[in-house]
C-alpha cells in the first residue's frame, strides 16, 4: 500500500502541465491568482480556461458571455484579473471604471482581434483603463506571462500589436512625461482629449504652425509617429503615475 501511494505521487510530481514551461513560476500574489474570463466566444472562453485550469498557479473564478455577467461574477468572485475581450463593452471606458469601483484592485487585460484598426482597437482599451492588452490569436506563452505580470501590478502590452511594439518596454525605461516640456504635456494632453492641431492652438493660444512644430518635436522625443501613439503614452505615463497599485485610469 505504502509502495502504491509514493508511486502516484512520483506520477503526480511529474504530471506535465498544459503549459508545463511556466511550472516554475509562482504567483506574484499569495494565493492562485483569481481569474473571470470574459468573452463572447464560447471556444475562446473554453480554450483559455483549460490552459489556466492546467497551471496550478490560477483559478478560473468565472466564465461570462456579456458586460450584464461580468459585472455580476466580479462582484460575486473578487477576481484578481479579469480578461475582457474589448468588443463586449465595446471598449468604453464605462465597463472598466464599473469593475474598478466593485474591485478596486482588480486588474484588466483586454483582447482585441487582429482584423481591422487595430491600433484604434489598442487605444481604445488603453484609454478604457485596461493594464493589458492583448490579441485574439496570444500564444500561450504570452497569456501566461501577461496574466502574472498584470497580476502583480504592472503592465502588460501584446508584443503581437503594432502600436504596442514602439511603447511596451519604454514604459519602464524613459522618465515618460517628464522628458516634455510643460507646453508640451499640455499638448499631448490634448492630443489624447481628441482635439485637433487647430482646436489645441485655439485653446492654447498658439497658431496652429507653432502647434505642429511642438508635436513634431514631442514625437521625436517620444519616438513615435502617430497621435494614436501619443495619446496611448499619455494614457499609460498618466495612470501608472497616478494609481500605480491599482493601475485605475484618471476620470
Amino acid at each position: 500500500m505504502g509502495r502504491k501511494r509514493q508511486g502516484h505521487r512520483r506520477a503526480q510530481r511529474g504530471k506535465t502541465s498544459i503549459c508545463s514551461g511556466f511550472l516554475s513560476i509562482a504567483s506574484p500574489l499569495s494565493h492562485p491568482t483569481r481569474v473571470v474570463i470574459a468573452d463572447s466566444h464560447e471556444v475562446f472562453r473554453a480554450g483559455v480556461c483549460a490552459l489556466l485550469e492546467g497551471e496550478r498557479n490560477f483559478q478560473v473564478v468565472g466564465l461570462v458571455a456579456n458586460v450584464r455577467q461580468v459585472l455580476i461574477e466580479s462582484k460575486r468572485t473578487k477576481p484578481d484579473v479579469i480578461l475582457l475581450e474589448s468588443t463586449l463593452s465595446g471598449g468604453k471606458a464605462d465597463i472598466c471604471r464599473t469593475l474598478f469601483t466593485i474591485i478596486p484592485s482588480v486588474r484588466i487585460i483586454m483582447t482585441i482581434w487582429d482584423h481591422g484598426d487595430q491600433d484604434a482597437a489598442f487605444f481604445r482599451a488603453v484609454k478604457a483603463g485596461a493594464q493589458g492588452v492583448l490579441p485574439k490569436s496570444v500564444s500561450r506563452v504570452e497569456l501566461i506571462q501577461a496574466i502574472h505580470t498584470v497580476a502583480r501590478g504592472a503592465s502588460h502590452f501584446g508584443s503581437e500589436c503594432r502600436l504596442s511594439q514602439s511603447l511596451n518596454d519604454r514604459t519602464g525605461v524613459r522618465p515618460g512625461l517628464r522628458m516634455l516640456s510643460p507646453q508640451e504635456q499640455r499638448i499631448i494632453s490634448l492630443i489624447a482629449e481628441g482635439n485637433t492641431n487647430k482646436e489645441i492652438a485655439g485653446k492654447l493660444t498658439l497658431s496652429e504652425k507653432t502647434v505642429k512644430n511642438y508635436i513634431a518635436n514631442m514625437f521625436t522625443k517620444l519616438e513615435i509617429r502617430r497621435r494614436t501613439q501619443a495619446a496611448a503614452f499619455y494614457y499609460m505615463k498618466t495612470y501608472q503615475h497616478l494609481a500605480p497599485v491599482d493601475g485605475r485610469m484618471p476620470a
